[in-house]
């Protein structure tokens, strides 16, 4: 699905990403963790297309795609709803920008999120993780295979981003998506991912791949397990090291 291949990008004097090889397959959850400022924002303004790498190549379905938009679905930090917009005008947004509204669509993923009747409210009637529902079904409104998140459940209390996980978990078993995750909790990469990439402070490389071995359905009752805790232990330690 997605192959990145010696990528390497420089922001003024400063080298951000150096020689950065990785790979997502199709239908895989793939979460990278590393330190603040080390890149990965960028990485995912590269793969969108809105800047171009210095060296190396991105591939998409086998596509080479470097400085090509419109190719991904993108989910920000933020919710980014606009506030004079209602919950169902923000979700069409991104089939707007592309040409191609489906009404049915729409109402199936209120459904799913379960606002179908809060399809007429603003987003300051939204709890945060209301409108992060309503951010996350404006992503899968574009149809796109590829959906990159950047750390969408960071702002939410501990409650709350524990529900949405689960809650974007069943919402990708029905949709079959394929998914890039940045985080900075190795708890929610391990729950959520099939691998986990560790990467290095700035400039931004892999430093160890991760495979979660645990059957995803019953991570959440495994956490106070010992395989559980040596992995998060051991991921810890690499990115303290």
């Amino acid at each position: 699905m997605l192959y990145c291949e010696q990528l390497s990008f420089r922001y003024q004097t400063r080298q951000i990403i150096q020689h950065l090889t990785f790979h997502v397959n199709e239908g895989e959850f793939v979460s990278l963790i590393g330190p603040s400022g080390s890149g990965k924002s960028t990485l995912f303004y590269l793969i969108g297309g809105l800047y171009e790498p210095e060296e190396g190549t991105i591939y998409l379905e086998g596509e080479r795609v470097n400085g090509k938009r419109g190719l991904i679905g993108y989910m920000p930090q933020t919710s980014s709803l606009f506030p004079w917009r209602t919950v169902e005008e923000n979700i069409r947004l991104s089939q707007e920008l592309e040409g191609q509204i489906d009404p049915k669509q729409i109402k199936q993923l209120l459904e799913r999120i379960g606002l179908s009747s809060y399809a007429n409210h603003f987003p300051h009637q939204l709890s945060g993780g209301m409108q992060q529902r309503v951010a996350f079904a404006r992503t899968l409104a574009s149809k796109k295979k590829l959906l990159c998140l950047d750390e969408p459940f960071g702002a939410l209390d501990a409650l709350t981003r524990s529900e949405m996980q689960r809650w974007l978990l069943s919402i990708l078993e029905e949709e079959k998506r394929t998914v890039l995750f940045i985080t900075h909790s190795v708890e929610e990469a391990i729950l959520l991912s099939d691998r986990i990439y560790v990467l290095t402070p700035g400039p931004m490389k892999v430093k160890k791949e991760f495979h979660v071995p645990f059957p995803r359905e019953h991570r959440w009752d495994q956490r106070g397990n010992k395989d559980f805790l040596e992995l998060r232990e051991e991921i810890e330690a690499m990115l303290l090291g």
